[in-house]
């Protein structure tokens, strides 16, 4: 590496961030010093604008516990566990005689923007799988599987945008640590990020955040009263389990069977 060629990359990348500086920050910081004192002495003698921000803020926070509890591929912290539910439970508890349902009412609002914020978080998967380079890495080498692969996903209807829909909501209303390979193939197939976003979004703010919230508190309260059939949250999910499980394995078994069709067809047709 030539030294003096580096030394003069780091010349010239210094003086294209002085002008970036001078450009955008330099030249206007009086104007943003005005916007920000003004903004302060208003803040100060307005009650009504103390309120907004702190509204704002409160928003904020639940929306980035939201982004935190999904955020990267596989992995999050859990604000559920640590933020939201402690929160649900304590508002249960320093209020007298409210129900249940009530309390899950009332924490709605920090309910529905801590799963908008979960559902912002699983985009980096699907970002990822969009910017995926296809023209120069090829996963499958084999000619015969890719030949039963692109015949298989031309029998899959992908046109449909309520199958999508459908599909993503499904998933995404269903609390399960592999909705990332979602947003993955959403991402890889190109489907545009309404059409993942929104169905992610409702799924998870107004369907499995107000739920997951609603279980946690019954478990919570009925704790001391354990009784099976009485447990009918817990009778519910293990009745969905199974479901799954069974829907599952019927699917696999169908997709099993339509390859190896396919496969045989493909063979007498050689």
């Amino acid at each position: 590496m030539n030294v003096s060629n580096f030394k003069n990359d780091i010349k010239l990348t210094y003086d294209y961030m002085i002008r970036l500086s001078n450009t955008y920050i330099y030249n206007n910081i009086q104007l943003y010093t005005s916007i920000l004192f003004t903004y302060m002495v208003f803040n100060t003698f307005s009650y009504e604008l103390y309120y907004l921000n702190m509204s704002i803020l409160n928003i904020l926070y639940w929306f980035v516990l939201g982004v935190l509890s999904t955020i990267g591929l596989g992995f999050g912290f859990h604000t559920g566990i640590f933020f939201l539910f402690p929160y649900i439970i304590n508002y249960y508890e320093t209020q007298p005689s409210i129900t249940i349902l009530n309390t899950i009412i009332m924490c709605l609002p920090k309910i529905i923007i801590w799963g908008l914020g979960s559902a912002i978080g699983e985009l980096p998967p699907y970002l990822l799988a969009l910017k995926y380079d296809r023209s120069n890495t090829e996963i499958i080498k084999n000619d015969k599987i890719k030949k039963i692969l692109k015949l298989l996903y031309s029998k899959i209807d992908c046109s449909k945008n309520h199958t999508r829909f459908i599909s993503i909501l499904l998933l995404s209303s269903w609390p399960n640590a592999t909705f990332d390979m979602c947003g993955l193939m959403c991402g890889y197939y190109n489907i545009a990020l309404k059409d993942f976003l929104i169905p992610t979004m409702i799924g998870k703010s107004l369907i499995k955040a107000p739920i997951q919230s609603f279980v946690v508190l019954y478990l919570y309260t009925h704790e001391s009263d354990y009784n099976f059939s009485s447990y009918s949250p817990i009778n519910v999910n293990i009745l969905f389990n199974v479901c799954f499980v069974f829907l599952f394995g019927f699917c696999s078994f169908k997709c099993v069977k339509k390859t190896a069709d396919i496969q045989r067809k493909y063979i007498s047709n050689k």
